[in-house]
């Protein structure tokens, strides 16, 4: 079950409105596909040609090597065939282990028709096997024929594309009808199956990880001579209540805390003036302590008590949650939020946000206090020291880590950021969310109407509600963003950021190798 928590957080649906990186990946899917597109490719389950022809028919096969890469993903190993085929025309290994893992039959005993293109009928039954697989059983369908053109199939068919329907899985058209034998698209059953992944994401029952390791040790019983035991300080339950609650609010960067309640002079006494002190979109006080972007993070202040605390690197632990690992390793888990993309710990005082990568893998920890958490607000309309703050702890954010990846740092550049925020404005101003300007401009065009020459250039936009840390999310779980935080090439930096409602429009332009 471990592993499965993984494998959910390595294939949740991005929630938030993000584009790749201008240029990052090209395809010819339909728009209401190109999200599950994206998605499968940033995961490796399918090649840049497919995302150049995404229209045409999948084959049986294809779409066999794709269901094959995500069930190995998911165990964390590589399935090797443990026989010969059973089927005469195909002897794949892909089919072969699929097969084997009961993931897979064919069409009939003995044949398989790999080139044959995959029909809506037999992607409902391959999509129920992966369920199955993954422990999930689909629920029995409410009515005896989801669909009007269905009452000629085998009753197996009949009963599994009923589950498919009653899951929200696969659905029809507006006639009622479901159309078993239709030919599918490439698009079409990735969908499918991004659909049936985000329906496991909902439907797994994870376990309540309390820190315990998953084998369990009974304690050793040994004779020893007893010895006079020294006086211990009596608790009284009070005292205890007060060390769990503690246990809780508190985050250790390099060993050293930071806990929630604490007031700005016990934050100053312990870590020293802070290297800014930021206005955010809560009307609230930020301490920003940078430490070589190697031990950076920030506490928001209420009241003059901390009710925030952000580490965005690896040097953190929290519950005995380290900054090197993945979702499975998250102790004391509640749940996996496809929302936040993040493992929640979630107590009487306190809510934990655990931030995952497009891996997986552990990208820090958003501590709050729970009424703030809850209860507190985003602000509409900016100031524009807010503004400032906001870019600079998103730039801050950038640095941290591209020091963790051993690059070089970043120069922010007055033109850039100028061109960035133009941009950011014009989208809120025009009510758009695109690469493409309403002007018709593109992100080259844009930088060099704006004064910078360069050897080359990128750009990233995200449009998210809430504050700096949800848009940090955003970048850590789309692949080709994160990437391209981290491209080598790049040496110049500008960022833009307007507001419209309590959305944050954040354009982030990159240059290499700028002349002049």
């Amino acid at each position: 079950m471990r592993r499965l928590i993984a494998v959910i957080m390595m294939l949740l649906m991005l929630t938030g409105s993000t584009l790749p990186a201008f240029g990052a990946i090209v395809t010819n899917a339909d728009p209401w596909a190109k999200t599950s597109m994206e998605l499968a490719y940033n995961q490796g389950l399918i090649k840049q040609e497919d995302l150049l022809d995404a229209k045409r028919d999948i084959t049986r096969l294809e779409f066999c090597k794709i269901v094959v890469l995500l069930y190995e993903k998911s165990i964390g190993e590589k399935l090797v065939p443990q026989n010969e085929s059973p089927f005469t025309d195909c002897d794949d290994p892909a089919v072969i282990s699929a097969y084997e893992a009961g993931i897979i039959s064919g069409t009939e005993p003995t044949k398989f028709e790999p080139n044959k293109s995959l029909t809506r009928e037999q992607l409902a039954i391959m999509l129920n096997r992966i369920l199955k697989a993954w422990g999930i059983a689909l629920s029995p369908g409410t009515e005896k024929y989801a669909f009007s053109d269905i009452s000629m199939l085998m009753e197996p068919s009949i009963d599994v594309i009923n589950k498919i329907y009653e899951a929200g899985i696969l659905v029809g058209d507006n006639n009622g009808k479901f159309y078993p034998m239709r030919a599918l698209k490439f698009q079409e059953a990735v969908i499918g199956l991004v659909k049936a992944c985000r329906y496991l994401e909902e439907n797994a029952v994870l376990p309540k990880n309390d820190g315990a390791t998953d084998e369990k040790e009974e304690p050793k019983e040994e004779v020893t001579v007893e010895k006079e035991k020294p006086k211990e300080e009596v608790k009284t339950p009070a005292d205890e209540k007060q060390d769990v609650k503690n246990i809780y609010e508190t985050v250790y960067i390099k060993d050293k805390a930071v806990s929630l309640g604490g007031t700005s002079e016990a934050l100053i006494k312990s870590w020293g003036k802070p290297d800014r002190i930021d206005q955010t979109v809560f009307g609230l006080k930020r301490y920003v302590y940078i430490g070589d972007y190697e031990t950076y993070f920030f506490a928001t202040l209420k009241d003059n008590k901390i009710v925030e605390v952000f580490v965005p690197t690896k040097h953190f632990s929290y519950l005995e949650t380290h900054g090197e690992g993945t979702s499975a390793d998250i102790k004391q888990l509640d749940f996996i939020s496809l929302v936040d993309h993040s493992g929640i710990i979630d107590t009487e005082t306190t809510y934990a946000r655990i931030p995952l990568d497009y891996e997986g893998k552990i990208q820090g920890v958003l501590l709050q206090n729970r009424e703030f958490a809850y209860g507190t607000d985003v602000r509409s309309g900016l100031t524009t020291l807010e503004r400032d703050s906001l870019r600079k702890e998103l730039f801050d954010f950038i640095q941290v880590k591209r020091k963790a990846h051993g690059l070089p740092l970043l120069t922010e550049h007055e033109k850039l950021t100028d061109v960035a925020f133009s941009h950011s404005k014009d989208m809120v101003e025009n009510n758009y969310f695109s690469y493409t300007g309403k002007d018709g401009s593109n992100p080259f065009i844009r930088i060099l109407s704006g004064g910078v020459v360069f050897t080359n250039a990128s750009e990233i936009i995200v449009k998210q509600r809430g504050d700096v840390t949800n848009v940090y999310q955003q970048w850590m779980r789309t692949a080709a963003q994160y990437h391209s935080l981290l491209d080598p090439s790049m040496d110049s930096i500008g960022i833009g950021v307007a507001q419209k409602d309590k959305d944050l429009y954040v354009t982030i332009d990159f240059c290499g190798g700028i002349k002049g």
